[in-house]
């Protein structure tokens, strides 16, 4: 460690060097602004991570996330994921705020609020909000109605390919009243008005020029190089992207509504779940997202960490795309490989079952109103699957122990997440039970974003393990993932009957009258198996003691980062 430690003080010593070197070619006034503004953090930032990097403790207004991957885009309009709306909400603010609470959002106003109050018009047509007097983007201009509108006009674009688009299905226009009241103006009554203008606006003065598509848009320089130029409002804003390697941010000094308690905020990127494990037993880092569920007795029976929970807001599931692999076009196959499969078996086995259930359909039971009780996961039935396979004319002609038809073998590679230990060892065992009935499935475990190109952008798969986190509202659980013309459809599926189900649940007025839609929608998808649906699971989050006053559950990780703090 002794090496180690004058290694990087070394590298850190020929850092500052060339730090100075550089300001010495500069104005005299510009050398005092750029020290005065930019060494203190550089200093902290390099001896944070060498620190860090000797598993010595870390500075005690610092907290160390270690993430499975990196955020693919800085921007809410464009981001990538789950991960990329959760930091978008503490960069960029929007109109209203959200809470989960007894198994529903409710809408609030709260420090993270653009703005200060809202009101449905006599109709309940139109929605009037009013952004706080005092608001400010991070470079000091003023954040104003303008730029609201600016933001939902682009997510309108098709061009943009934001994955909000379909927000304005029921979205009519918006109006800029003033500088601080903008209206819009709904089609017709329905129970998602307030997720739907509840986006993270972004600045209209920094991105108006870069909006002719959408890798245009990705091409802007502060998104490309975001360090101290991301223009933002929220109560962080970005220090430092490494891109695949850390991503750092410290308060917004702009920030109109609350300053975040924590100095610094460092996610680094481990993608293997066994080393963010290590590292935080280690001292190295003091949050891992995730946590490997098999660890979670390990951590609890130690005084120094806890384990939280974003409670079954997530399932694992395999998708089968009849699209490139013709035999599972036919529902039987589907039937036959999901009772193929032992849930209970692969549960019990990667030590999860305390935090996992066999999944039914795509509603995890968080969803009150919702959840189906009638509806059961699929039994491990591998006669009836037998069964199945044989009435859809597979059999092993030849002995070699794989079904046959027409001469062709029942064979196909299944993808999944490298790095992820649950799935791969999902996969493994899945594997095995499919050979079990005579079917010859091959594993092949790719880098996550490599993966959701080959998904999303390639469609050349023919069967993928992986999970989705479902979002809150429910129409996201569903109505983004089965209609048959939509992006995230990824099996091919089509079903008029699911079509026509998902258009009335989108046009109900309230929550209760779409409540019977979904349901529907869940059934039918349950009865034709486009997934087999493995387990609900919920996603652990390893804390050091020393970091207070998280608020981890159901809605995410790090909704109240800016609260967090450093216990001294």
């Amino acid at each position: 460690m002794t090496i180690i430690l004058v290694l990087l003080i070394a590298v850190f010593t020929a850092l500052v060097i060339g730090y100075a070197l550089r300001l010495a070619t500069k104005s005299v006034e510009t050398v005092r602004r750029a020290v005065r503004d930019s060494a203190p953090t550089f200093v902290t930032v390099v001896l944070a991570l060498t620190l860090a990097a000797c598993g010595q403790p870390l500075p005690s207004d610092t907290v160390v996330i270690a993430v499975e991957r990196d955020v693919g885009a800085l921007l809410p309009v464009i981001e990538q994921g789950s991960f990329d709306s959760e930091l978008s909400n503490l960069l960029y603010l929007g109109l209203n705020s959200q809470l989960w609470e007894d198994g529903a959002l409710e809408y609030i106003v709260d420090e993270l609020s653009l703005a200060e109050s809202w009101e449905f018009g006599p109709d309940s047509l139109s929605l009037t909000y009013r952004i706080r007097p005092s608001a400010v983007w991070s470079d000091g201009q003023p954040i104003t109605s303008a730029d609201v509108v600016f933001t939902y006009e682009l997510i309108r674009r098709p061009e943009i390919a934001s994955p909000r688009i379909e927000y304005w299905e029921n979205l009519d226009s918006l109006v800029a009243e003033d500088d601080h009241t903008v209206t819009f103006f709904f089609k017709r009554l329905y129970p998602g008005m307030l997720f739907h203008t509840g986006v993270a606006i972004i600045p209209a003065h920094v991105f108006d020029g870069y909006t002719s598509d959408n890798a245009t848009l990705a091409s802007h320089p502060t998104l490309v190089q975001p360090d101290t130029q991301l223009v933002v409002s929220g109560p962080f804003r970005v220090e430092e992207w490494r891109r695949g390697e850390r991503l750092v941010l410290v308060p917004n000094p702009r920030a109109f509504t609350v300053s975040p308690r924590l100095e610094r905020v460092i996610f680094r990127i481990v993608p293997d779940e066994t080393t963010r494990l290590v590292e935080l037993e280690n001292g190295s880092v003091d949050v891992i997202n995730p946590a490997p569920v098999g660890a979670a007795a390990q951590l609890v029976q130690n005084p120094q960490f806890r384990i939280e929970s974003v409670t079954q807001r997530y399932y694992d599931y395999i998708a089968w795309n009849g699209a490139r692999f013709e035999p599972f076009t036919d529902h039987l196959v589907r039937l036959a490989l999901s009772l193929a499969i032992d849930r209970d078996e692969i549960l019990a086995g990667l030590a999860i079952a305390p935090y996992a259930q066999p999944a039914a359909g795509p509603y995890p039971p968080i969803f009150s109103m919702l959840a189906d009780t009638t509806l059961q996961p699929d039994p491990f039935l591998p006669d009836s699957a037998r069964v199945l396979l044989a009435a859809a004319g597979w059999s092993d002609a030849d002995g070699d122990g794989v079904l046959d038809r027409d001469g062709q073998p029942f064979k196909f590679t299944l993808l999944t997440q490298a790095g992820n230990e649950r799935r791969t060892s999902a996969a493994q065992v899945v594997q095995a039970q499919l050979a079990a009935v005579g079917i010859d499935m091959q594993v092949q475990a790719i880098e996550f974003g490599a993966l959701l190109d080959i998904m999303f952008a390639m469609r050349e798969f023919d069967a993928v393990l992986l999970g989705w986190q479902v979002g809150l509202e429910p129409d996201y659980v569903v109505g983004l993932f089965w209609p048959s013309d939509h992006t995230f459809n990824i099996t091919g599926y089509a079903s008029e009957a699911v079509d026509a189900s998902i258009e009335r649940a989108m046009s109900a007025a309230t929550a209760s009258e779409a409540a019977p839609e979904w349901q529907a929608v869940a059934r039918a998808i349950a009865d034709d198996h486009p997934y087999a649906f493995l387990w609900y699971f919920s996603e652990l989050v390893g804390v050091n003691n020393r970091v207070q006053d998280t608020r981890i559950n159901t809605y995410g990780v790090y909704q109240n980062l800016h609260r967090w703090r450093v216990e001294r």
